[in-house]
């Protein structure tokens, strides 16, 4: 009896597992295999494993890569401000310099890809240089091209979810369906200088964000590991880094942690490494006073609004605000002007005075 069981149980547990592989393979809700026949989800919370797929699979010759900066930027703004081009935004929550070298690299696989809009972003420099960013871990079997590997996807029980939901047609989890703007989140918050400063603590800015301290060689070797290679490897890539403009808010908290000269040194240092290779051209916003001076657009010290966005894409097609390694220690200067004759106290008291 009991062999019989224990036999019984095994190929129920067969049946199981193939029959969940199967289901999720047909639906494969995370667009690893191919673009879906129906409405595909765009899932926020799983963007690193929707990514690969995503980049594999669809049609598109410029790619934005970056954090949530840029995540509600639009490939069609983006291909009406350079006037040519197919654009897909592959951004990620918290992306890590690892996490954007794997994407890019999945993304160049095909020889499809022209041009890259690259967002730089210091805390993101902080992170190992062999490791993803803050969120979900970075599933690296959904990076390669073989399949006997993927049984994490096939076999899980959140992918089933997805897929379940998918074929019955419920609305499950938190998803955008417009491939256009996969990411877009702008929809869902406020952007105003009282959401930037309820709360905020003006003697300690990064108690609410918690940002550890970062040093320049520990930025360097994640860049000279990450973002080196992604340049130096394809030269037939066009490579448009991209510094956004945070708040002056934010910039007064590097001020008050002493990471105001790091940050500095280390973009002079990044400006003057890339500027070897001919594919590469870099735009600066972080000194737009008439940006970072207006609270009102941005919803924390870091986020924008979509407005400087689509602006910020327009200003990088008519090439504005080009940095170069001729410019970057007087922009520095001014940035550094910026940062420490910024008055918070002041600014905290006009966003208190404006009417709600």
């Amino acid at each position: 009896m009991a062999p019989r069981f224990v036999i019984a149980s095994l190929a129920g547990l067969a049946l199981l597992l193939a029959t969940t592989a199967a289901i999720n393979a047909a639906v494969d809700p995370f667009q690893q295999y191919r673009i879906p026949s129906y409405p595909a989800r765009f899932y926020h919370a799983y963007q690193r494993y929707e990514n690969p797929g995503i980049a594999r699979h669809y049609a598109f010759d410029r790619a934005i890569v970056a954090s949530s900066f840029f995540e509600n930027i639009s490939g069609s703004e983006v291909d009406r401000a350079f006037g040519r081009g197919k654009t897909m935004n592959l951004c990620e929550s918290a992306m890590s310099p690892y996490d954007a070298r794997m994407l890019i690299d999945t993304a160049l696989e095909g020889g499809r890809v022209k041009e890259v809009i690259y967002g730089v972003d210091y805390p993101a420099f902080a992170i190992d240089a062999d490791r993803p960013g803050v969120g979900e871990s970075l599933p690296l079997f959904m990076y390669d091209t073989r399949r006997w590997n993927d049984y994490p996807y096939l076999l899980s029980l959140v992918t089933l979810h997805r897929s379940l939901e998918i074929i019955a047609g419920w609305a499950g989890e938190g998803y955008r369906t417009d491939p256009d703007s996969p990411w877009y989140w702008a929809d869902g918050v406020e952007f105003s200088a009282r959401r930037v400063l309820d709360g905020l603590d003006p003697d300690n800015i990064n108690f609410r964000y918690q940002q550890v301290q970062r040093n320049v060689p520990a930025m360097m070797a994640s860049f000279e590991a990450n973002v080196v290679p992604v340049a130096r490897d394809h030269p037939g890539t066009q490579f448009i880094f991209v510094w956004p403009p945070y708040s002056v808010v934010a910039w007064i908290d590097l001020v008050q942690r002493d990471q105001l000269d790091v940050s500095l040194e280390f973009k002079k240092r990044f400006v003057e490494a890339m500027s070897r290779y001919p594919n590469v051209r870099i735009y600066d916003f972080q000194e737009r006073t008439d940006w970072i001076g207006d609270l009102d657009n941005y919803r924390d010290i870091y986020h924008f609004s979509p407005a400087i966005s689509s602006q910020l894409v327009r200003d990088i097609a008519a090439g504005r605000d080009r940095l170069t390694p001729e410019n970057v220690d007087a922009r520095n200067a001014e940035m550094r002007r910026i940062a420490t004759t910024a008055d918070l106290a002041r600014i905290m008291a006009e966003a208190r005075a404006k009417p709600r």
